[in-house]
C-alpha cells in the first residue's frame, strides 16, 4: 500500500515520527544527490486474500525512525549514516510530510510524520545498518537524475526544494 500523503495542522497528534535527509555533494562544479534503492516486502492482494509476496525496489532518501530520547536532527544523521552511510551535517530544515499509513502490528491506519533536512556530505561511513529494509544500492545523482528516480512524489517535491534551498545559499 503507498503511503497517502496528508495536509495537517499542528493540532494532530502523530503515531509516529522519523526523521531523514536530503544528502549532497559538490564534485567539479556539479551537485549530486544521495539516493538509497531498498527493498519492501509488498503482500499482493486478491479480494481481501493473500496470494503471495512481490519483492519491491524503489529509490528514496534516507529516513526511519526516532529512538527513544533521540532529537529529530540526530535521528536524521543517524539514518543518513547507517542508510546512506555516509557522514553529513545539518544545513537547514526542509520540511515535514504526513502520511496515512497502515501498521501492520496495530491492523490500522496511523499518521505518520516524517521531517527532513538538508544536509552537506563529510565522509563515507562503514556503520553497519540492520533493519526490516533491506538497502540496495547508495548511490548519488545529478538532480535531474535523482528526480526521475525517486518513487514517491512527495520526496520529488523536497528534492525541488533542497535544491531552491542550496542553490539560495550558494548566493549568499
Amino acid at each position: 500500500m503507498k503511503p497517502e500523503i496528508i495536509k495537517t495542522n499542528d493540532e494532530v497528534n502523530f503515531d509516529e515520527r522519523s526523521a531523514g535527509g536530503l544528502v549532497y555533494k559538490i564534485e567539479n562544479g556539479k551537485v549530486y544527490w544521495l539516493l538509497i534503492k531498498t527493498s519492501t516486502n509488498n503482500r499482493t492482494e486478491n479480494i481481501g486474500r493473500m496470494t503471495g509476496k512481490e519483492l519491491k525496489s524503489v529509490y528514496k532518501f534516507p529516513k526511519g525512525h526516532l529512538q527513544k530520547n533521540e532529537f529529530l536532527k540526530q535521528a536524521a544523521l543517524r539514518e543518513v549514516e547507517e542508510e546512506g552511510r555516509v557522514k553529513a551535517k545539518v544545513v537547514i530544515k526542509l520540511g515535514s510530510n504526513n502520511y496515512i499509513i497502515w501498521d501492520k502490528e496495530l491492523r490500522k491506519k496511523i499518521v505518520k510524520k516524517v521531517t527532513f533536512f538538508l544536509m552537506e556530505y563529510l565522509e563515507p561511513s562503514n556503520l553497519k545498518y540492520y533493519d526490516k529494509e533491506l538497502v540496495l544500492e547508495r548511490d548519488w545523482f545529478t538532480f535531474d537524475e535523482a528526480n526521475q528516480k525517486l518513487a514517491y512524489d512527495s520526496e520529488k517535491i523536497l528534492l525541488k526544494k533542497a535544491k531552491n534551498q542550496l542553490e539560495a545559499l550558494i548566493k549568499q
